[in-house]
């Protein structure tokens, strides 16, 4: 099967270089490739994601770093800096998470992301915020101040195939913004 890939479109004054494209659409589907000695064997290899559009069209790809020791021995609490890649391999975004030791009861190391764009100009933040049964998030611009709220559904990550995330901007009631995390 062949991929079709999007058509990158030219500069956009006040828009990061590479994330032009971001501002027409309003959806993506974020797919987790899994490698073959992974799915068998159960040994954790450093994620790779294709992000798509609605047509199927490869927008971005992303390629997460770590060492194999922390991605054994940490799970899904393991620090990484993922790269998202255009479709020329041109680094548009990274995105970073140093390792935080945390669990629903004892919630003292909330999961904080860096976001980059380009790389090495900080735009913003996700900061997970503490709730025993709901993954709930805060995006924060470049300055800290708080731009969007996030809230996933009460079951989480594992038993559903498909994740909805509720957006709210922190200036205006809901907004319609659904986050879909495609397995």
């Amino acid at each position: 099967m062949a991929h079709m890939y999007m058509v990158p479109n030219p500069g956009m004054p006040g828009c990061p270089p590479g994330l032009e494209y971001l501002t027409q659409v309003d959806q993506l589907l974020i797919k987790q490739k899994v490698e073959l000695i992974e799915a068998l064997a159960g040994f954790e290899s450093n994620n790779k994601y294709e992000i798509r559009n609605v047509m199927g069209q490869n927008v971005y790809y992303a390629v997460e770093e770590n060492d194999c020791l922390t991605r054994q021995c940490c799970g899904p609490l393991r620090s990484f800096t993922i790269r998202i890649l255009n479709n020329f391999g041109q680094e548009v975004i990274t995105v970073s998470r140093p390792l935080k030791c945390m669990s629903c009861f004892f919630p003292c190391c909330l999961q904080e992301l860096e976001v980059q764009s380009p790389p090495g100009n900080i735009v913003g933040y996700v900061l997970q915020e503490w709730h025993p049964f709901l993954p709930k998030f805060t995006i924060q611009n470049e300055h800290r101040e708080p731009v969007l709220k996030l809230q996933g559904p009460f079951c989480g990550w594992s038993c559903l195939p498909d994740v909805d995330f509720e957006c709210w901007s922190s200036h205006t009631s809901h907004i319609s913004c659904i986050l879909v995390w495609v397995n």
